[in-house]
Protein backbone atom coordinates (compact mmCIF):
# COMPACT_ATOMS: atom_id res chain seq x y z
CA UNK A 1 0.00 0.00 0.00
CA UNK A 2 1.41 3.71 -0.17
CA UNK A 3 3.31 5.14 2.14
CA UNK A 4 1.18 7.05 5.05
CA UNK A 5 4.13 10.07 5.27
CA UNK A 6 3.46 11.11 1.10
CA UNK A 7 1.27 14.39 0.94
CA UNK A 8 -0.70 15.43 -1.73
CA UNK A 9 0.54 17.24 -4.14
CA UNK A 10 -1.32 21.50 -5.11
CA UNK A 11 -3.52 21.25 -7.12
CA UNK A 12 -4.12 18.19 -7.75
CA UNK A 13 -7.35 18.86 -9.42
CA UNK A 14 -7.88 15.12 -11.28
CA UNK A 15 -7.80 13.46 -7.78
CA UNK A 16 -10.87 15.90 -6.17
CA UNK A 17 -12.76 15.36 -9.88
CA UNK A 18 -12.25 11.67 -8.86
CA UNK A 19 -13.54 11.32 -5.62
CA UNK A 20 -16.71 13.43 -6.87
CA UNK A 21 -17.12 10.67 -9.52
CA UNK A 22 -16.99 8.06 -6.73
CA UNK A 23 -19.65 10.25 -4.18
CA UNK A 24 -21.78 10.15 -7.50
CA UNK A 25 -21.89 6.09 -7.33
CA UNK A 26 -21.74 5.94 -3.91
CA UNK A 27 -25.04 8.05 -4.37
CA UNK A 28 -26.64 5.71 -7.08
CA UNK A 29 -25.48 2.48 -5.32
CA UNK A 30 -27.79 3.69 -2.05
CA UNK A 31 -30.64 4.48 -4.18
CA UNK A 32 -30.74 0.91 -5.20
CA UNK A 33 -30.23 -0.58 -2.06
CA UNK A 34 -32.99 2.08 -0.07
CA UNK A 35 -35.33 1.08 -3.14
CA UNK A 36 -34.61 -2.66 -2.55
CA UNK A 37 -35.43 -5.21 -2.55
CA UNK A 38 -32.09 -6.82 -0.50
CA UNK A 39 -33.11 -10.72 -0.91
CA UNK A 40 -32.71 -11.73 -4.28
CA UNK A 41 -32.19 -15.55 -5.77
CA UNK A 42 -30.86 -15.12 -9.48
CA UNK A 43 -27.23 -14.58 -10.32
CA UNK A 44 -28.33 -11.71 -12.38
CA UNK A 45 -30.11 -9.61 -9.01
CA UNK A 46 -26.94 -10.59 -7.15
CA UNK A 47 -24.83 -8.86 -9.26
CA UNK A 48 -27.58 -6.16 -9.69
CA UNK A 49 -27.12 -5.54 -5.93
CA UNK A 50 -23.37 -5.33 -5.60
CA UNK A 51 -24.15 -2.32 -4.01
CA UNK A 52 -25.42 -3.87 -1.22
CA UNK A 53 -23.29 -3.38 2.06
CA UNK A 54 -20.76 -1.34 -0.33
CA UNK A 55 -22.13 2.20 -1.55
CA UNK A 56 -22.72 3.25 1.80
CA UNK A 57 -19.08 2.35 3.22
CA UNK A 58 -17.54 3.38 0.08
CA UNK A 59 -20.11 7.18 1.10
CA UNK A 60 -17.71 7.40 4.54
CA UNK A 61 -14.66 6.59 3.49
CA UNK A 62 -15.18 9.62 0.87
CA UNK A 63 -16.03 11.26 4.22
CA UNK A 64 -13.56 10.25 6.02
CA UNK A 65 -10.98 11.75 2.97
CA UNK A 66 -13.17 14.85 2.77
CA UNK A 67 -12.62 15.38 6.91
CA UNK A 68 -8.85 14.83 6.59
CA UNK A 69 -8.95 17.51 3.96
CA UNK A 70 -10.95 19.99 6.10
CA UNK A 71 -8.70 18.95 8.76
CA UNK A 72 -5.70 19.62 7.72
CA UNK A 73 -6.68 23.36 6.27
CA UNK A 74 -8.46 24.91 9.41
CA UNK A 75 -6.84 25.62 12.68
CA UNK A 76 -7.83 26.75 15.80
CA UNK A 77 -11.81 28.58 16.20
CA UNK A 78 -12.39 28.75 12.37
CA UNK A 79 -12.37 24.74 12.89
CA UNK A 80 -14.20 24.46 14.91
CA UNK A 81 -16.65 26.82 14.39
CA UNK A 82 -17.48 24.64 11.04
CA UNK A 83 -17.23 21.80 12.20
CA UNK A 84 -19.70 22.79 15.04
CA UNK A 85 -22.18 23.51 12.15
CA UNK A 86 -21.44 20.43 10.09
CA UNK A 87 -22.24 18.21 12.95
CA UNK A 88 -25.74 19.79 14.17
CA UNK A 89 -26.55 20.21 10.69
CA UNK A 90 -26.32 16.46 9.92
CA UNK A 91 -27.46 15.40 13.35
CA UNK A 92 -30.78 17.43 13.04
CA UNK A 93 -31.37 16.65 9.17
CA UNK A 94 -30.81 12.79 9.85
CA UNK A 95 -33.70 12.53 12.90
CA UNK A 96 -36.15 14.70 11.23
CA UNK A 97 -35.56 12.18 7.74
CA UNK A 98 -35.76 8.94 10.20
CA UNK A 99 -39.29 10.62 12.18
CA UNK A 100 -40.34 11.57 8.56
CA UNK A 101 -39.78 7.74 7.04
CA UNK A 102 -39.02 4.11 8.48
CA UNK A 103 -38.64 2.39 5.14
CA UNK A 104 -35.12 4.35 4.78
CA UNK A 105 -32.12 4.04 7.65
CA UNK A 106 -30.98 7.21 7.41
CA UNK A 107 -26.87 7.34 8.02
CA UNK A 108 -26.52 11.32 8.34
CA UNK A 109 -26.76 10.84 12.03
CA UNK A 110 -23.40 8.51 12.56
CA UNK A 111 -21.96 10.81 9.92
CA UNK A 112 -22.42 13.47 12.65
CA UNK A 113 -20.79 11.09 15.22
CA UNK A 114 -17.81 10.24 13.19
CA UNK A 115 -17.64 14.47 12.39
CA UNK A 116 -17.61 14.45 16.41
CA UNK A 117 -14.76 12.02 16.63
CA UNK A 118 -12.81 13.11 13.46
CA UNK A 119 -10.20 15.80 15.38
CA UNK A 120 -9.49 13.51 17.61
CA UNK A 121 -8.64 10.81 15.52
CA UNK A 122 -6.76 13.05 13.72
CA UNK A 123 -4.38 13.65 16.14
CA UNK A 124 -2.65 10.33 15.43
CA UNK A 125 -0.03 9.35 13.39
CA UNK A 126 -1.00 7.33 10.19
CA UNK A 127 0.51 4.18 11.44
CA UNK A 128 -1.41 4.37 15.04
CA UNK A 129 -4.97 5.31 12.87
CA UNK A 130 -4.43 2.16 10.73
CA UNK A 131 -3.87 0.20 14.02
CA UNK A 132 -6.83 1.86 15.69
CA UNK A 133 -9.18 0.84 12.49
CA UNK A 134 -7.76 -2.41 12.32
CA UNK A 135 -8.32 -3.01 16.36
CA UNK A 136 -11.68 -1.64 16.32
CA UNK A 137 -12.52 -4.66 13.46
CA UNK A 138 -12.42 -6.96 15.51
CA UNK A 139 -13.61 -5.72 18.46
CA UNK A 140 -16.42 -3.77 17.22
CA UNK A 141 -17.91 -6.85 16.17
CA UNK A 142 -17.03 -8.52 19.05
CA UNK A 143 -18.71 -5.64 21.02
CA UNK A 144 -21.82 -6.11 18.78
CA UNK A 145 -22.12 -10.19 19.23
CA UNK A 146 -21.34 -10.02 22.89
CA UNK A 147 -24.61 -7.97 23.52
CA UNK A 148 -26.44 -9.85 20.98
CA UNK A 149 -26.21 -13.13 23.35
CA UNK A 150 -26.04 -11.28 26.67
CA UNK A 151 -29.35 -12.82 28.56
CA UNK A 152 -32.60 -10.55 29.20
CA UNK A 153 -31.13 -7.53 27.43
CA UNK A 154 -32.89 -5.34 24.89
CA UNK A 155 -31.47 -4.45 21.52
CA UNK A 156 -32.63 -1.11 20.14
CA UNK A 157 -32.34 -2.00 16.34
CA UNK A 158 -34.12 0.71 14.51
CA UNK A 159 -32.16 4.18 13.63
CA UNK A 160 -32.50 6.86 15.58
CA UNK A 161 -35.24 9.40 15.45
CA UNK A 162 -36.48 12.47 17.05
CA UNK A 163 -39.08 9.89 18.34
CA UNK A 164 -36.47 7.16 19.92
CA UNK A 165 -36.91 6.58 23.62
CA UNK A 166 -33.57 8.20 25.16
CA UNK A 167 -32.52 4.86 27.01
CA UNK A 168 -32.46 3.43 23.05
CA UNK A 169 -30.66 6.29 21.81
CA UNK A 170 -27.13 5.71 22.82
CA UNK A 171 -27.14 1.65 22.20
CA UNK A 172 -28.58 2.23 18.78
CA UNK A 173 -26.01 4.45 18.04
CA UNK A 174 -22.86 2.53 19.22
CA UNK A 175 -24.31 -1.08 18.95
CA UNK A 176 -27.45 -2.32 17.73
CA UNK A 177 -28.47 0.48 14.70
CA UNK A 178 -27.91 -0.14 11.60
CA UNK A 179 -25.31 1.75 11.50
CA UNK A 180 -22.96 1.50 14.34
CA UNK A 181 -20.33 2.98 15.60
CA UNK A 182 -18.91 -0.38 16.74
CA UNK A 183 -18.14 -1.23 13.05
CA UNK A 184 -18.69 2.26 10.82
CA UNK A 185 -16.34 4.11 13.07
CA UNK A 186 -13.69 1.88 10.31
CA UNK A 187 -14.02 2.93 7.26
CA UNK A 188 -14.36 6.57 8.55
CA UNK A 189 -10.80 6.36 9.46
CA UNK A 190 -9.22 4.64 6.57
CA UNK A 191 -10.65 7.49 4.82
CA UNK A 192 -8.79 9.72 7.11
CA UNK A 193 -5.68 7.84 6.52
CA UNK A 194 -6.34 8.06 2.71
CA UNK A 195 -6.78 11.98 2.90
CA UNK A 196 -2.90 11.99 3.77
CA UNK A 197 -1.21 10.13 0.78
CA UNK A 198 -0.72 11.39 -2.48
CA UNK A 199 -3.91 10.45 -4.24
CA UNK A 200 -2.92 11.92 -7.45
CA UNK A 201 0.07 9.65 -7.73
CA UNK A 202 -0.30 7.27 -10.25
CA UNK A 203 1.69 4.44 -8.36
CA UNK A 204 -0.66 5.01 -4.93
CA UNK A 205 -3.96 4.41 -7.35
CA UNK A 206 -2.55 1.50 -8.91
CA UNK A 207 -1.69 0.09 -5.44
CA UNK A 208 -5.20 0.74 -4.52
CA UNK A 209 -6.46 -0.83 -6.82
CA UNK A 210 -4.74 -3.92 -6.59
CA UNK A 211 -4.43 -4.45 -2.51
CA UNK A 212 -8.25 -2.99 -2.69
CA UNK A 213 -9.18 -5.28 -5.35
CA UNK A 214 -7.69 -8.31 -4.07
CA UNK A 215 -8.00 -7.59 -0.20
CA UNK A 216 -11.87 -7.11 -1.32
CA UNK A 217 -12.42 -10.23 -3.17
CA UNK A 218 -10.72 -12.26 -0.26
CA UNK A 219 -12.53 -11.47 2.24
CA UNK A 220 -15.72 -11.61 0.09
CA UNK A 221 -14.51 -15.53 -0.75
CA UNK A 222 -14.20 -16.16 3.05
CA UNK A 223 -17.19 -15.06 3.96
CA UNK A 224 -18.90 -17.04 1.56
CA UNK A 225 -16.53 -20.27 2.49
CA UNK A 226 -17.72 -19.55 6.28
CA UNK A 227 -21.14 -20.25 5.08
CA UNK A 228 -20.92 -22.95 3.47
CA UNK A 229 -18.55 -24.79 6.21
CA UNK A 230 -20.88 -23.51 9.23
CA UNK A 231 -24.37 -24.14 7.81
CA UNK A 232 -27.20 -22.71 9.90
CA UNK A 233 -25.02 -22.36 12.92
CA UNK A 234 -23.18 -19.28 10.87
CA UNK A 235 -25.27 -16.50 12.41
CA UNK A 236 -26.00 -17.78 15.43
CA UNK A 237 -23.59 -16.41 18.71
CA UNK A 238 -19.33 -16.24 18.43
CA UNK A 239 -19.53 -17.90 14.91
CA UNK A 240 -21.05 -15.25 13.42
CA UNK A 241 -17.79 -13.07 13.57
CA UNK A 242 -17.13 -15.63 10.58
CA UNK A 243 -19.44 -14.00 8.41
CA UNK A 244 -19.73 -11.25 6.09
CA UNK A 245 -22.96 -10.50 5.31
CA UNK A 246 -23.51 -7.03 4.05
CA UNK A 247 -24.85 -4.60 6.60
CA UNK A 248 -23.96 -7.65 8.99
CA UNK A 249 -21.29 -5.47 11.14
CA UNK A 250 -18.86 -8.25 11.31
CA UNK A 251 -14.81 -7.98 10.41
CA UNK A 252 -15.10 -9.74 6.96
CA UNK A 253 -17.97 -7.62 5.74
CA UNK A 254 -15.94 -4.54 6.72
CA UNK A 255 -13.32 -5.82 6.06
CA UNK A 256 -14.42 -6.30 2.21
CA UNK A 257 -16.11 -3.61 1.73
CA UNK A 258 -14.09 -1.30 2.60
CA UNK A 259 -11.49 -2.67 0.68
CA UNK A 260 -13.59 -2.43 -2.28
CA UNK A 261 -14.01 1.37 -1.43
CA UNK A 262 -10.37 1.59 -1.63
CA UNK A 263 -10.30 0.00 -5.20
CA UNK A 264 -13.08 2.47 -6.25
CA UNK A 265 -11.55 5.31 -5.37
CA UNK A 266 -8.27 4.69 -6.60
CA UNK A 267 -10.07 3.57 -10.18
CA UNK A 268 -11.90 6.79 -10.52
CA UNK A 269 -8.91 8.95 -9.83
CA UNK A 270 -6.31 7.06 -11.86
CA UNK A 271 -9.20 7.65 -14.85
CA UNK A 272 -10.88 10.14 -13.89
CA UNK A 273 -13.77 12.10 -15.74
CA UNK A 274 -13.87 10.80 -19.13
CA UNK A 275 -17.24 10.89 -21.00
CA UNK A 276 -20.69 13.05 -20.50
CA UNK A 277 -21.97 9.85 -18.10
CA UNK A 278 -19.24 10.19 -15.75
CA UNK A 279 -19.28 13.99 -15.79
CA UNK A 280 -22.79 14.05 -14.84
CA UNK A 281 -21.81 11.17 -12.34
CA UNK A 282 -19.08 13.95 -10.86
CA UNK A 283 -21.92 16.56 -11.06
CA UNK A 284 -23.97 14.51 -8.58
CA UNK A 285 -20.94 13.68 -6.28
CA UNK A 286 -20.89 17.38 -5.92
CA UNK A 287 -24.23 17.13 -4.38
CA UNK A 288 -24.27 14.19 -2.59
CA UNK A 289 -25.45 15.73 0.57
CA UNK A 290 -28.88 17.48 -1.36
CA UNK A 291 -29.34 14.45 -3.25
CA UNK A 292 -29.10 12.01 -0.27
CA UNK A 293 -31.97 13.85 0.88
CA UNK A 294 -34.09 14.03 -1.55
CA UNK A 295 -33.98 10.43 -2.24
CA UNK A 296 -34.86 9.60 1.14
CA UNK A 297 -37.82 12.23 1.12
CA UNK A 298 -38.98 10.39 -2.44
CA UNK A 299 -39.31 7.01 -0.80
CA UNK A 300 -41.02 8.26 2.08
CA UNK A 301 -43.85 8.96 -0.17
CA UNK A 302 -43.13 5.86 -2.89
CA UNK A 303 -42.26 3.07 -1.71
CA UNK A 304 -45.03 0.35 0.03
CA UNK A 305 -44.70 -0.64 3.29
CA UNK A 306 -43.81 -4.53 1.94
CA UNK A 307 -41.05 -3.11 -0.25
CA UNK A 308 -40.85 -3.16 -4.42
CA UNK A 309 -40.99 -6.22 -6.36
CA UNK A 310 -37.54 -6.89 -8.27
CA UNK A 311 -38.70 -5.82 -11.63
CA UNK A 312 -40.40 -2.59 -10.01
CA UNK A 313 -37.49 -2.35 -7.40
CA UNK A 314 -35.11 -2.03 -10.68
CA UNK A 315 -37.55 0.37 -12.49
CA UNK A 316 -37.92 2.54 -9.38
CA UNK A 317 -34.35 2.91 -8.75
CA UNK A 318 -33.60 3.61 -12.56
CA UNK A 319 -36.19 6.30 -12.81
CA UNK A 320 -35.12 8.12 -8.91
CA UNK A 321 -31.06 7.54 -9.94
CA UNK A 322 -31.85 9.59 -13.48
CA UNK A 323 -33.89 12.03 -11.97
CA UNK A 324 -31.51 12.67 -9.27
CA UNK A 325 -28.21 12.98 -12.16
CA UNK A 326 -30.45 14.95 -14.05
CA UNK A 327 -31.54 17.55 -10.90
CA UNK A 328 -27.86 17.46 -10.34
CA UNK A 329 -27.00 19.07 -14.17
CA UNK A 330 -29.56 21.35 -14.52
CA UNK A 331 -29.01 22.98 -10.78
CA UNK A 332 -25.21 23.57 -11.73
CA UNK A 333 -25.83 25.18 -15.53
CA UNK A 334 -25.28 27.88 -14.13
CA UNK A 335 -22.18 27.29 -11.30
CA UNK A 336 -24.54 27.19 -8.59
CA UNK A 337 -23.88 24.79 -5.12
CA UNK A 338 -26.03 22.58 -4.32
CA UNK A 339 -28.42 24.28 -1.50
CA UNK A 340 -27.65 21.82 1.28
CA UNK A 341 -23.94 21.70 0.29
CA UNK A 342 -24.55 26.03 0.45
CA UNK A 343 -26.37 25.32 3.87
CA UNK A 344 -23.51 23.02 5.29
CA UNK A 345 -20.42 25.40 4.41
CA UNK A 346 -21.92 28.90 5.07
CA UNK A 347 -19.67 31.62 4.55
CA UNK A 348 -20.04 33.22 7.83
CA UNK A 349 -18.48 30.37 9.37
CA UNK A 350 -15.18 30.96 7.86
CA UNK A 351 -12.90 34.19 7.61
CA UNK A 352 -13.62 36.50 4.25
CA UNK A 353 -10.23 36.48 3.84
CA UNK A 354 -9.57 32.94 3.01
CA UNK A 355 -11.87 31.52 0.61
CA UNK A 356 -12.81 28.29 -0.38
CA UNK A 357 -10.77 26.18 -1.76
CA UNK A 358 -11.90 23.00 -4.02
CA UNK A 359 -10.61 20.05 -1.28
CA UNK A 360 -13.52 21.73 1.27
CA UNK A 361 -16.23 20.16 -0.94
CA UNK A 362 -18.18 18.26 2.29
CA UNK A 363 -18.22 14.63 1.93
Amino acid sequence: MPTPESRPRPGARARLHGLDLARGLAIIGMVIVNVGPTEVESLLQRIYLLPFGRASVLFVVIAGVGMGFLLRSRRGHGLWRELSWRIVLLLVIGLVLQTLTDRVSVILTTYALLFLLAPLAWRLPSRWLLTAAGAITVAGPGWIVWHEIAPHRMHAQEAVSLTTPPGDVLHSLFISGPYPLASWTVPFLVGLWLSRIDLGDRTVQLRMMAWGGGVAVVSFVLADLSYALLGPEADVGWTRLLTGVGHGQMPLWIISATAGACFLIGACVRWGVRGRLSRWLTRAGTMALTLYVAHVLVLAVVKPEDGFGFAAGVATATALSTALVVLAVLWQRDGRTGPLERLLRRTWLRPTSSPPTPQERPS
